[in-house]
């Protein structure tokens, strides 16, 4: 088979390097594989563009959560025709690498490399943002207001921590604006919507009854987000894995939603990155799908 590697220097450090450079150099004892270090998306992106050229058998990310997310966009945006044997692959070298978890990756040179030179795929739900995809999930609100807060080169250094400073931040100096939800024939309004694809939040911490596999998009809508109530549901997220427990959160399995930030702009984040901020915002399940590799 033939591998191609991007690994997005951006999301690692120095130790996360030698892994890569581990993982590429077993793979090489067997396939031909060509490993790239890009420090921008201006370089991804070219290589992304002509995966179909180089008759790339899988294209292997090596970055965070954010790095796989911009690559299936940029494969789309390309509208790429993937051959029946084509596979995304993942190798965790990101902060939080929820796709880890979703994959049932451990991270291990030896296992990853097995679980990259087999030919275990299925086939991940992609989900419609206005004119993008996400893998994983969009918030909108609380928590995509820590993640438009964190500069990028200090989440490199600290890694998971700058999110528990930047929560802690907002959780004190907590400001919402209201938004509308349009939902099952619903408006509701809110101040905090979390859209899962995948059956993990905050971490490798499971919450929703779905996964990147399977054809269901679960929003949880929070009404009304008070500093007692989030407590409340980071203690749910971490001790239950299920958001549902709380009568003030209301829970809808949708294939189609619309927000409305009504005079203020939505800020969102997807996969973890920060996404900008939006007056309106539509989310489709789109039907479409991309083949990974799993464990």
């Amino acid at each position: 088979m033939k591998f191609c590697i991007i690994y997005n220097k951006k999301s690692a450090g120095s130790r996360k390097s030698k892994f890569v450079k581990k993982i590429y150099e077993e793979i090489q004892k067997n396939h031909q594989i060509v490993l790239f270090d890009t420090k921008n998306e201006k370089e991804a992106s070219k290589i992304i563009k002509d995966i179909s050229i180089n008759k790339y058998n899988r294209l292997i990310l090596a970055g965070g959560d954010g790095s796989v997310s911009f690559a299936v966009n940029e494969l789309l945006k390309n509208n790429f025709d993937p051959p029946e044997n084509f596979a995304l692959g993942y190798i965790p070298a990101g902060t939080v690498n929820m796709i880890q978890a979703e994959l049932n990756m451990k991270k291990k040179v030896s296992h990853i490399v097995k679980t990259l030179t087999s030919n275990k795929i299925q086939k991940a739900n992609l989900v419609k943002i206005n004119d993008k995809y996400f893998i994983l999930m969009a918030g909108f609100g609380w928590d995509a207001q820590i993640v438009q807060s964190i500069n990028p080169s200090i989440k490199k250094i600290l890694g998971k921590i700058i999110f528990a400073i930047k929560g802690l931040q907002k959780f004190i100096f907590m400001n919402n604006n209201k938004i509308k939800v349009s939902v099952d024939n619903e408006e509701i309004y809110a101040d905090w919507i979390l859209c899962l694809n995948t059956k993990f939040y905050a971490g490798h911490y499971p919450v929703a009854n779905t996964n990147i596999f399977e054809n269901k998009i679960v929003s949880y809508i929070f009404k009304d987000l008070k500093r007692i109530k989030l407590l409340y549901y980071i203690y749910l997220i971490i001790f239950y894995g299920d958001l549902s427990k709380s009568t003030s959160v209301i829970t809808k399995t949708s294939d189609h939603l619309i927000l409305d930030g009504l005079e203020n702009d939505i800020p969102t984040q997807i996969d973890g990155d920060n996404f900008g901020n939006h007056r309106k915002i539509t989310i489709l399940n789109s039907n479409k799908s991309l083949n990974l590799i799993t464990a």
